[in-house]
């Protein structure tokens, strides 16, 4: 917390005013110790106060003081100066217009003083509910986005759970064939699999063991038909190359490759960017 804190919080009037808790004070004073500005804030207010103090002090009038002791000494008149005191009262006393703007002013001070203070102490009470309310709601926001991201995450999982069991269907399926695609002679240790449907004649790639591509380069899979490369279309690398991934049906093919190709697949295939490459069983 900085000095300004401490200054805006309406801690020093409290403290001045002898209505701080304990905690309070000991964290006034440890930054009065830290702060100067701190220390000369309090020091200010308690001036301010005294000044306050001292405008409100009546002093009694002298012929007040006399009349009293001369009651008490002179016992036997003590009727006659009550007789004096009792016309002294009854005559109304006559206030000069200067006098009547220095009792109002003082009870206009003194007004304000006491509503600065009542705005002080409130103000002192609402900033601390405001800094719960906003602890409270900055913990709030901190569940939501956490339940927003485990809900998230939920919806992830769920959804590449369905994608497994999707694969799973797609291999255990006794009309899906096979094929094996190992790395050519400049790519031995590159391996992907081809799923075909013989049914269906629907065609899934799985990808065993490619090289991440460039950023601007993509895997494109081809059938060979009748000594013919055709387009089987490109496929994602990352976390989507452990699942199957449909390609382009075809009803024939004798074999089936993979080569390197520039971002969303070339009309002929690159035969120098060959990956891999298998014959089709049979």
């Amino acid at each position: 917390m900085d000095a300004q804190y401490f200054i805006s919080s309406g801690l020093i009037e409290l403290y001045a005013a002898g209505m701080a808790s304990e905690q309070e004070v000991q964290e006034l004073e440890a930054a009065m110790r830290q702060f100067p500005e701190v220390a000369a804030a309090v020091e200010t207010y308690r001036r301010n106060m005294e000044e306050y103090v001292s405008l409100q002090r009546l002093t009694p009038e002298a012929a007040v003081k006399t009349s009293l002791f001369n009651q008490i000494n002179n016992e036997p008149d003590l009727q006659d100066s009550l007789q004096k005191t009792d016309q002294q009262m009854q005559q109304p006393k006559l206030v000069s217009m200067t006098e009547t703007k220095s009792l109002s002013w003082k009870w206009i001070a003194a007004a304000s003083a006491a509503l600065l203070i009542g705005s002080l102490i409130l103000n002192y009470v609402f900033f601390n509910r405001y800094k719960e309310f906003k602890e409270y709601k900055d913990k709030y926001q901190s569940l939501l986005l956490s339940q927003n991201s485990i809900l998230s995450k939920e919806n992830l999982y769920k959804t590449r759970l369905e994608q497994m069991q999707q694969s799973l269907d797609v291999i255990q399926d006794p009309d899906v064939m096979k094929v094996k695609m190992p790395g050519t002679k400049a790519f031995p240790e590159a391996m992907a699999t081809v799923f075909w449907n013989q049914s269906s004649k629907q065609v899934y790639v799985k990808v065993n063991k490619l090289p991440e591509p460039a950023a601007d380069k993509q895997y494109q899979l081809w059938a060979i038909v009748d000594g013919k490369p055709v387009s089987m279309g490109v496929f994602e690398m990352g976390d989507t190359a452990q699942l199957l991934q449909k390609m382009q049906i075809t009803g024939a093919a004798q074999m089936f490759a993979v080569t390197l190709e520039k971002k969303g697949g070339a009309a002929a295939p690159t035969m120098e960017q060959m990956y891999v490459a298998g014959k089709v069983p049979g």
